[in-house]
């Protein structure tokens, strides 16, 4: 998985950043202490590389943050909205792959299938 998604599902599940009137607000230091497993200078840049130019308000793949002052941040709403919808895409084709049982009128996915089908039998 991508810093990317890393950071963004950080910030989704609550793990990483505060919400503010104006959106999520990351620091760097709160960003470079929930990513200590990253060794490289790469955990110092990712923050200032993901801004988005001043005057600009759109976000693209790589540019996804405005920078308030110097180690604040703010996540584009945008970024979270599209991740959500990656995780969710993500989950259907995971779903979507797993065999499935059918029990009278319901589908029902098979890991789930089995304690299922021992309570029905």
């Amino acid at each position: 998985m991508q810093l990317k998604e890393r950071f963004l599902n950080a910030i989704i599940s609550g793990e990483l950043g505060k919400q503010s009137e104006f959106g999520v607000i990351v620091t760097l230091k709160e960003f470079k202490r929930h990513f200590s497993d990253i060794q490289s200078a790469y955990v110092n840049s990712f923050l200032p590389a993901a801004v988005i130019e001043p005057g600009q308000y759109n976000i693209s793949f790589t540019r996804y943050v405005f920078r308030i002052k110097k180690g604040l941040y703010r996540v584009h709403p945008q970024a979270i909205e599209e991740q959500v919808t990656l995780n969710a895409q993500k989950r259907n084709r995971i779903e979507d792959s797993m065999p499935q049982y059918i029990i009278g009128d319901y589908f029902i996915p098979a890991h789930i299938g089995g304690s299922a089908m021992a309570v029905c039998a």
